[in-house]
């Protein structure tokens, strides 16, 4: 069989076609040729090369010791739990003030010159407004996409409450427990900023250190038969050297 045959048939082989004469003949010749068996070798390394440069993987031996790749798509580490349990545990206690406030517990509240039942209706707001904040930041604490909406949110009515609670301290209407109660409003809008930043991070990746790119590694030219392969003519089997 001559050579060129033969390496023919071994790249059909390495690309996965048929090989155009009989594989046991074609393994015989290389055992008993040293220049097809180094080519085939070289052919084979530069095809795995190939293969590897597309699944954007280095190309390398593997090393059956060395621990498998992690998944992908599961997260190796979460960099943003501290805020995101922040977020939860600030959730919680929103939602345990709404709570104590349904149930008449006083918050330091001074009765105003509108009446008993004025007083009562913005109680039943404010507490509908602190079960509303404690469970958004529970949902952006599970789903941190939400938290750019709650930031936004907070950030707003934590400014305009700060704007009241001054006025009225002044003014003698609002207590110093009163005042207390408010601060997890604004810890909940520190929380949820500091949540959707994290997770514009994660999926944009860090904006001040772009990733390096690895350089590509360099692959081998191509024997030259690979890129003269025939798809044509092919000696008949009967009439190759062996």
């Amino acid at each position: 069989m001559e050579c060129e045959v033969a390496r023919e048939a071994l790249s059909a082989r390495i690309d996965g076609e048929r090989e155009p004469v009989p594989s046991a003949r074609v393994d015989e010749h290389v055992r008993g040729c040293a220049q097809c068996a180094a080519w085939f070798a070289l052919a084979q390394d530069q095809a795995l090369q190939l293969r590897s440069l597309v699944r954007g993987a280095t190309p390398g031996p593997a090393d059956p010791g060395a621990p498998a790749d992690p998944d992908p798509a599961r997260p190796v580490g979460n960099p943003h739990r501290g805020p995101r349990a922040t977020l939860a545990a600030v959730g919680l206690i929103q939602l345990a003030l709404a709570v104590a406030q349904a149930a008449g517990v006083d918050f330091g509240l001074v009765a105003g010159h509108h009446g008993a039942a004025t007083g009562a209706h913005l109680l039943n707001e404010s507490t509908a407004w602190s079960a509303a904040l404690g469970l958004a930041g529970l949902a952006a604490a599970l789903r941190p996409r939400l938290a750019a909406g709650l930031a936004c949110v907070a950030g707003a009515y934590a400014v305009v409450l700060a704007c009241y609670v001054a006025a009225d301290a002044v003014a003698g209407q609002v207590t110093t427990a009163r005042m207390i109660s408010h601060l997890p409003v604004l810890a909940l809008a520190a929380a949820a900023l500091l949540v959707w930043r994290g997770e514009r991070d994660s999926r944009s990746g860090s904006p001040d250190v772009p990733d390096a790119v690895p350089e590509a590694p360099a692959v081998p030219a191509a024997p030259a038969s690979l890129d003269r392969r025939r798809r044509g003519h092919l000696r008949p089997t009967d009439d190759s050297a062996a």
